[in-house]
């Protein structure tokens, strides 16, 4: 959604607020960091506070980046601390088409505890699961962890 101000931007405790672009485009504002659990081998992206197009353009480079020196076996995108998801469609549609920043066959889920979130990580899964199919939107890590058959993850911070 667009205003001819800027982006609007929606803001997960329900209120929607009207950001100037240059302001939004200007600045990287969302913290995150990565986990792994070294005996299931999953790697885990923690994402927290606000997340803006241009942060999340960057996030399959640093997926990647950690995929490849840790070699999990799963990967889980962590949504639950995310208060504000200022993407907008071509963005999202524009990250989907990259393609997975792990390995083919590699399962990844993405966790969307809200309707909104829930709603957006569906579009992603359909534009950017291709024909591997080992995409999902979960609603909590539980659920991930249950469909991998993991039953007692043990998340350690990796050091950037």
């Amino acid at each position: 959604m667009r205003s001819r101000s800027g982006l609007i931007s929606f803001n997960l405790t329900g209120r929607v607020s009207h950001r100037d672009k240059s302001f939004v485009w200007g600045r990287t504002r969302m913290p995150h960091h990565f986990e792994f659990d070294s005996e299931h081998k999953i790697l885990r992206l923690v994402l927290k506070g606000d997340l803006e197009g241009e942060e999340f353009l960057r996030l399959n480079t640093e997926i990647h980046a950690q995929a490849e020196r840790l070699q999990p076996l799963a990967g889980i995108s962590d949504g639950l601390a995310i208060e504000n998801f200022n993407v907008t469609s071509p963005t999202l549609r524009s990250v989907a088409l990259q393609g997975s920043p792990y390995p083919i066959g590699i399962p990844r889920y993405l966790i969307a505890p809200t309707d909104y979130l829930f709603g957006m990580a569906r579009m992603y899964e359909l534009v950017g699961n291709h024909s591997e199919g080992k995409l999902q939107v979960v609603r909590s890590l539980q659920e991930a962890l249950a469909d991998l058959g993991v039953a007692n993850a043990k998340f350690e911070r990796v050091s950037e």
